[in-house]
């Protein structure tokens, strides 16, 4: 561990983390439960869904621009013990998430055939992917508010309602799935639009879950609904400020991700069968560190609110230093069991080969992911989200120029793009880290609730 590391930091970082990583393997649980029923309907149910599932990286997106900006705001407020801050902010960032989720799902609702196609959509796989698109694009409006409410909680360093709000929506689609999609009992046999409609009925649930505990006054936080609903330019510009890099960010996550896939498309479908693998696997790794990721967010938000910058670079270094452990470990533990976890999904030999040389180069990332998860969940809780969207512009950049050549050029072959992966992230990493050692994100953090009105009340009173 760092030198400044710090054991009651340790524990508030494990404290706040696991219901993070609980919630996203609910996530990911819920994705899968979709897939699995869908997949009763055969091929083309389960490429309709897997295409209109593209359009929630948008969803995403936004939602990160609101709630990045939130959660750090927030977190600021909840250091600086100043609660009428803290709800003014949250209920802006509910007005914003309103607003943005009415245009975003009409948009969806009026061209979801249009977007298909752009997509790729052609015949069945358009007309089934359209109408889950268009029904899923309700759920939206309900998705992007328990975006904002799940990250007012986490300002609030109150990770277990998010947690909670995910299980309810992951057991309301589990039942509902087979249900609809199937038409067990009276249920009408609705196939790929009732996965559309479970999906929707869950965001819907888990929304007005998330809504009564926040009208409850539940971590802090409880806002007055009587009172005028209006757009303070001060609160949303800084949403914003912190909000878009880190929307770009994500943007550029997806991008990386369609850079990799379709150069290495071009060589076998073996290849490819295997990255897909591979990327899963990968995946289920970082999820500890996502969480350590997210909790560092609030904790270096709330000591930066508090004016304790040594608190902060503390928490920064536990963050980091604790995030290499766990990858460290998982890198071992790839590298010893390499063909296994490939057979586990593939009985295929040439995707297993591929497979094993994946594992056996790019497993080495999983160090970089450690490094730039818990740097950016630094950056976030400064309000300082300009370094890794500059570092994501280099990765993506550099991960083209090298995958294509590595491998096309220089005739590696597929290997290239592995080596092109680890040598991009390595640069993210690079990049990340000399931005956090040279400090500005500290004057950064400290200067972020400057020009906001002052707190009426504050947290003791």
């Amino acid at each position: 561990m760092p030198a400044a590391y710090s054991r009651p930091v340790f524990k508030q970082l494990i404290k706040l983390a696991w219901p993070v990583v609980l919630a996203f393997m609910m996530q990911t649980s819920y994705n899968l439960v979709d897939i699995f029923w869908v997949g009763k309907l055969g091929a083309t149910a389960i490429a309709s869904v897997s295409l209109a599932g593209n359009f929630f990286y948008i969803i995403l997106a936004l939602g990160q621009v609101i709630g990045s900006g939130t959660v750090a705001l927030v977190a600021h407020s909840f250091g600086a013990r100043s609660i009428d801050r803290a709800n003014s902010i949250a209920k802006q960032s509910l007005l914003l998430a309103f607003i943005l989720s009415i245009v975003i799902g009409t948009l969806a609702f009026a061209y979801s055939k249009q977007i298909m196609y752009f997509l790729g959509g052609r015949d069945t796989v358009l007309t089934l992917s359209t109408g889950y698109l268009r029904i899923v694009s309700i759920g939206f409006f309900f998705q992007l508010l328990s975006f904002s409410i799940n990250y007012i909680f986490r300002g609030a360093g109150d990770m277990k309602i998010p947690m909670y709000i995910m299980l309810i929506a992951t057991i309301i689609n589990l039942m509902l799935d087979p249900l609809l999609i199937l038409g067990i009992g009276f249920f009408p046999r609705l196939e790929v639009q009732g996965a559309a409609v479970a999906t929707a009925i869950a965001k819907f649930v888990s929304f007005v879950v998330g809504f009564l505990i926040l009208t409850k006054g539940r971590s802090g936080i409880k806002m007055n609904f009587h009172t005028t609903w209006k757009l303070e330019g001060a609160i949303v510009r800084k949403i914003f400020g912190v909000g878009i890099p880190v929307g770009i960010s994500y943007g550029l996550m997806a991008t990386s991700i369609m850079v990799v896939f379709g150069i290495v498309a071009a060589f076998s479908e073996h290849a490819l069968a295997a990255l897909g693998i591979g990327s899963r696997i990968f995946q289920f790794a970082s999820l500890p560190v996502v969480g350590i990721g997210i909790a560092t967010t609030t904790i270096v938000g709330q000591n930066l609110g508090a004016r304790d910058a040594r608190g902060a670079m503390q928490t920064g270094n536990t963050a980091l230093g604790l995030s290499c452990v766990i990858m460290i470990a998982f890198i071992m533990l790839f590298m010893a069991n390499a063909r296994g976890l490939i057979a586990l999904f593939t009985q295929s030999v040439p995707t297993i080969e591929h497979g094993i040389e994946f594992i056996r180069i790019v497993s080495f990332y999983l160090i970089f992911v450690g490094i730039t998860t818990s740097l950016t969940g630094v950056f976030r809780g400064a309000g300082y989200t300009i370094p890794p969207m500059i570092a994501g512009i280099l990765k993506v950049s550099l991960l083209y120029i090298l995958a294509s050549s590595l491998s096309r050029t220089m005739h590696a072959g597929v290997t290239g793009v592995w080596w092109a992966m680890l040598i991009a992230y390595g640069l993210e990493s690079l990049v990340m880290v000399l931005w956090y050692r040279k400090g500005t994100w500290r004057a950064k953090g400290l200067a972020l609730l400057k020009g906001l009105a002052p707190a009426r009340r504050t947290l003791s009173e």
